[in-house]
């Protein structure tokens, strides 16, 4: 009986893992792609007189349970949260007394993941339900357009006295982005608002200038009993940057080089060697730079070079005044104490190559420009004399204009036809560095003008309602070499972009309220409004010698 006993047990657990086992994927399926949907909640949306002490979520499948906790959110806030779990259910419990005759709204944000393979939320879920008799119904939506909008939050302050400072104060409304970029508010009361897009990179529901992305609104919204709606609250992110640029790292690289590296880019259009000195605090001479220029692809870096040898025993700062970052934050004053190095300079400076916004060295013959680099600082006084350039044997003319002692944009100034060969000769013998090493040889790059095949273009209308006649009509690039395209509108409301590379671009237009040609992002503080932009739904794909025409960007797409 005891063999016949165990037997029947090893029958039936042998069963149960077969059956468990049934259960689980099959090993090398297909990868989970389909991301979690909200299936029901409780109470349901538009419910009055709810007095129940939880809330009640149920998903499409099993969800990560520390996603939920990060990305639910509900105003007014209630404190004091409890998550029970059964399934793909979670039981929302609070101690809180909820507060009498007020309209809760819930937003499940899109960065709830489920637990098999961490897939987010398409897009947030919302809904609002009352403590008393009368639900409030108003409604705001929008889309924040942005590569990666998912996540993006939400937030909507209603004014009092004054509107709160998102520095500071927490929103009373939050919502949350969806893949496609698209948001919306529900069962909010009467009032005036300012509503904000943050990129948050901490989650603490506060807008922290300088780490967070951030979109101005372009108006306020005034909800009323007659008005309850507001759709087309859209929004293009940016960073703010007040921070001056500061050197972080000196480095002497040998007895003519110091390399600087900045905390950040800094504009070297606005820069040469007259921004830099060197100082030797033990005998308080100054050493001027001579050359000033970007070695390398790093964006922080940058090369001044000096020609007398520095005291060995000496105490050296390199000084720097007057610098600006990309933004215009300006750093008036800094220094930063190096190392001596007497190492030799014997590298002779060498063309490195040239950039024409085209491929295989072609320019364009319209705008024949191009810009030449050099592997270090050169001086400039033969670079006209170095530098020649020739068809079928005849100089042509060109003029010269310094980017930074290592780089030079080249203009031809004769007339060019398509479909032409040009010789550019570089004579490095004329050519020398802060150390006068030069080398014994003349190279020569190949050119070619454009066939004006090679481009493509957009033509179409705006049509709008409310808008004066400063609408500018932008075209971005959407792979990895961008490339963007601005034009005016003209008087009858058409806009044409003639010459453009093939690619797909993303199109759209704004109206330039202080008529500066670029696009206003606004402020969150001191406030101050963005401006209002449209864009055409659909990304084009502009082939050479295919324009695309009747391309209408309107109000109605959006």
């Amino acid at each position: 009986m005891i063999k016949w006993y165990k037997l029947f047990i090893f029958f039936s657990v042998s069963l149960l893992l077969v059956k468990c086992a049934n259960q689980l994927p099959p090993p090398g399926g297909p990868i989970d792609r389909v991301p979690p949907e909200v299936l029901e909640v409780y109470p349901s949306n538009g419910t009055t007189n709810f007095n129940d002490d939880h809330l009640e979520i149920t998903f499409s499948e099993y969800i990560d349970k520390m996603s939920i906790m990060n990305a639910l959110f509900i105003s007014p806030e209630i404190k004091n949260l409890g998550y029970d779990w059964s399934g793909t259910s979670v039981e929302i419990t609070f101690d809180d007394t909820l507060q009498e005759n007020t309209t809760y709204t819930v937003s499940i944000g899109s960065n709830i993941q489920d637990l098999n393979n961490k897939n987010n939320m398409a897009r947030a879920v919302n809904f609002a339900f009352s403590t008393g008799p009368k639900l409030d119904v108003g409604k705001i939506s929008g889309r924040v357009y942005d590569k990666d909008p998912n996540g993006v939050m939400i937030f909507a302050y209603m004014k009092t006295d004054t509107f709160a400072n998102p520095l500071v104060a927490k929103p009373k409304n939050v919502s949350q982005v969806g893949d496609n970029g698209e948001f919306f508010f529900l069962g909010l009361a009467n009032g005036i608002y300012r509503v904000f897009a943050v990129k948050e990179e901490n989650n603490n529901r506060i807008y922290n200038i300088g780490e967070d992305m951030y979109g101005a609104p372009y108006t306020e919204i005034t909800l009323t009993d007659s008005a309850t709606t507001f759709n087309g609250m859209n929004y293009r992110l940016t960073k703010e940057d007040t921070t001056a640029p500061y050197i972080s790292n000196v480095t002497m690289t040998d007895k003519n080089h110091i390399l600087i590296e900045y905390s950040e880019s800094i504009d070297s259009s606005r820069i040469t060697n007259d921004n830099f000195i060197i100082v030797d605090s033990t005998t308080q001479k100054v050493t001027p730079t001579v050359h000033f220029f970007k070695p390398t692809q790093n964006k922080s870096e940058y090369y001044v070079t000096v020609a007398d040898s520095l005291n060995e025993e000496g105490n050296h700062f390199v000084i720097a005044k007057n610098i600006f970052d990309r933004k215009g934050n300006e750093m008036v004053f800094d220094s930063y104490q190096f190392v001596i190095s007497t190492a030799p300079d014997t590298l002779a400076p060498s063309f490195k190559k040239i950039e024409t916004g085209f491929e295989k060295n072609k320019i364009d013959y319209k705008d024949p420009s191009f810009v030449m680099f050099f592997n270090d600082g050169i001086t400039t006084e033969n670079f006209k004399d170095a530098v020649s350039i020739k068809y079928k044997g005849k100089n042509y003319s060109f003029d010269v204009f310094k980017i930074d002692d290592a780089s030079y944009r080249i203009k031809i100034l004769n007339k060019l036809k398509p479909n032409k060969k040009l010789d550019l000769d570089i004579d490095s013998k004329l050519i020398r560095d802060t150390a006068g090493n030069q080398l014994d040889t003349v190279s020569t790059i190949h050119l070619e003008t454009l066939s004006g095949r090679e481009f493509s273009g957009v033509s179409g209308q705006i049509q709008l309602t409310d808008f004066d006649n400063n609408v500018v009509v932008v075209l971005d690039g959407t792979e990895r070499k961008k490339r963007t395209y601005f034009t005016p509108m003209q008087d009858d409301q058409s806009y044409n972009f003639e010459r453009v590379l093939p690619g797909n671009y993303l199109i759209w237009c704004f109206i330039d309220s202080d008529k500066n040609g670029k696009f206003n992002y606004g402020s969150v503080e001191p406030f101050e409004f963005s401006e209002r932009f449209f864009s055409y739904p659909d990304t084009l794909e502009l082939k050479a010698r295919w324009p695309v025409g009747d391309v209408i960007i309107t109000e109605e797409l959006q």
